[in-house]
Order: structure tokens, then sequence, then C-alpha cells
């Protein structure tokens, strides 16, 4: 995991990866995510996540773009 610094003290980024498998077909699951929490008043506020959903695609067996 990677934590990125920002400009505003309530805004958190990290960058992190999980690795796996597939149980139902043992295909190999390898996934990067970027997250995005926004704090208010000590309490996430806003939760953003970003994935590659091609990479989740292929995991379960279907085609690829």
């Amino acid at each position: 995991m990677e934590i990125h610094s920002t400009d505003d003290p309530d805004t958190a980024i990290a960058d992190w990866s999980v690795t796996g498998r597939v149980l139902a077909n043992g295909n190999p699951y390898n996934m990067s995510y970027a997250t995005f929490v926004t704090f208010k008043d000590g309490k996430a506020a806003k939760y953003r996540e970003y994935w590659n959903p091609l990479a989740f695609l292929k995991a379960l067996g279907g085609e690829s773009f």
C-alpha cells in the first residue's frame, strides 16, 4: 500500500493491490485499487474507490474487450 499526501488534511488517498484466486474457477485475481476518503468530524464522509473492471471480468472467466 502506498499512502499519498494531499493539501487537504481531511482527505486520504491510497494505492493498494490484492492477489488471490477465484474460488469458483481457480483463475488468478490480481487487482490494483485507488481509494479516496474524505473525513468530516473524525468520520468517513465520502469514499471513492477505483479499480479495473476488465481485470475483474477476466478473473471471473469472461471475455475482455
